[in-house]
């Protein structure tokens, strides 16, 4: 294949070996390959055919050592009994590869699925009546979920699984049948061995599958280039939080209302499965599609607990609650000393490492009267006349009152940061910026009334939310 003769011998790569035709095949061309990338080989038993297993497990152990290839292994516990155990199997077989990874220092992944595999997901996908976006063939390359540093890579897509096993045939290169892919239990292996093979014995059958596969990428591809230009914004006050995993998003309501049905559809799949890590069910897209052109404002509740707020301007994916910040930095005495009343000092000039890994960068600039301003919510700039040079940063409290630029009066700051649409669970984990006894900027979100820039003003004090690296 293409890829075996583009990795250079200082590539590192891990392969999946199952045993089987297609990883056996994936194997022995990267082993003749030259010039030769490092290659570690890794099976994960499952255990679930008793000694078949593990004679699978013995098999690819010797198989590596007659090709003189680096060989471990490992052993997933799964339930027989599992309703779901295909989707469990596979997750923690891609969890174990990861680590491997992880600890051996390889970025990239290879597995056998060829041609065969992405039509049998297909066909699988079609049953259950999956979106467009999730119909599409497996990727021929992917970065692996929770391992952004890790690539997936499945070199043998051009092929069909009866093309692979006449090389190896001809090779005399030897393979284990997993005896559960001939059984009825598996959807995967119902597809295989039924519905498949009655479309390759109809004229024209395979041909037309891969048409309609392939048409059936173009479309999405299509799709998902009219709604590329929709994406989730922070939440106000999330990347003061650290909140890099968890962060959630806004998205202006119009943004969807203006997109016909099925664009519209393709949109909500596509942004709650990137924001939360999963799709959304059909029901509740479904629900959120009828609230939107109803006008309807409420909460939808989304896997993993999190939650969508559809609002009269904007819509709010919100993670699920925690009880304190996440990521970052570990905090030191002066990030603790936030949870106090008296809170952390932050000079004017000088900078604050938050407890979530950001940081809080004061300074003064001497600027024309009638300047512009920056608009970014994690900058502040305010007249720095009658300002003291030792501002506190601490954490809301009880009794707080905020008057936020463009209000007509201060009101209670938790009510202050409901309506601007900050989450509850990150209402008491906002750093608020003092001047004395009066807030004067709550990160991300608003500056104060008191303290705005004047067209007199020459001098300011510009503050500025570096947040967190991810």
């Amino acid at each position: 294949m293409a890829l075996a003769s583009e990795l250079g011998p200082n590539q590192s790569v891990l392969v999946a070996l199952s045993g089987g035709a297609d990883s056996v095949f994936l194997l022995n061309l990267l082993a003749r390959a030259v010039p030769r990338p490092r290659i570690l080989a890794m099976h994960v038993e499952h255990g679930l055919r008793g000694e078949e297993s593990r004679e699978d497990s013995v098999f690819c152990a010797r198989i590596c050592a007659k090709l003189g290839v680096p060989f471990t292994r490992t052993h997933v516990e799964l339930d027989p009994e599992d309703s779901n155990l295909e989707a469990k199997a596979r997750k923690l077989r891609y969890a174990a590869l990861a680590q491997e990874a992880r600890e051996a220092g390889i970025d990239v992944i290879l597995t056998g699925h060829h041609d065969d595999d992405a039509l049998e997901t297909l066909l699988m996908r079609m049953m259950r009546g999956s979106e467009i976006a999730g119909m599409t063939g497996p990727k021929a390359r992917f970065a692996l979920a929770g391992e952004p540093r890790i690539e997936v890579v499945r070199p043998l897509g051009s092929l069909r699984r009866e093309e692979v096993r006449s090389i190896l045939r001809r090779e005399q290169i030897q393979w284990r049948d997993d005896s559960s892919n001939t059984g009825d239990r598996f959807t995967r292996s119902r597809v295989r061995q039924g519905l498949l093979p009655q479309i390759a014995d109809t004229p024209g059958g395979m041909d037309g599958l891969r048409a309609f596969a392939k048409a059936v990428e173009c479309l999405e591809e299509e799709l998902a280039e009219r709604t590329l230009h929709l994406s989730w914004s922070p939440l106000p006050g999330t990347e003061a939080l650290g909140r890099h995993n968890l962060q959630g998003g806004l998205l202006a309501r119009t943004d969807l209302t203006r997109l016909a049905g099925p664009l519209q559809r393709r949109a909500l799949w596509r942004l709650i499965h990137e924001g939360t890590g999963k799709p959304a069910g059909k029901t509740v897209l479904a629900l959120i599609q009828d609230d939107l052109s109803s006008g309807r404002n409420i909460r939808r509740n989304l896997p993993g607990d999190w939650q969508l707020i559809l609002r009269s301007d904007e819509v709010q994916l919100c993670p699920p609650g925690q009880s304190s910040p996440q990521g970052g930095a570990t905090p030191d005495d002066e990030a603790i000393a936030l949870d106090c009343a008296e809170g952390s000092v932050l000079s004017v000039p000088g900078r604050l490492t938050l407890p979530g890994g950001a940081e809080l960068i004061a300074e003064k600039v001497v600027v024309q009267p009638g300047s512009g301003f920056s608009t970014d919510p994690n900058v502040a700039e305010m007249d720095a006349q009658d300002l003291p040079n030792s501002l506190r940063v601490r954490l809301p409290q009880p009794g707080d009152r905020f008057h936020a630029l463009g209000s007509p009066g201060s009101k209670e700051l938790s009510r202050v940061l409901a309506n601007e649409g900050v989450h509850r669970d990150a209402r008491t984990q906002i750093p608020v910026v003092f001047a004395e006894n009066e807030i004067v900027w709550v990160p991300g979100v608003r500056t104060c009334e008191g303290r705005r820039i004047r067209p007199t003003t020459t001098t300011r004090v510009r503050l500025t939310l570096k947040p967190a690296q991810a």
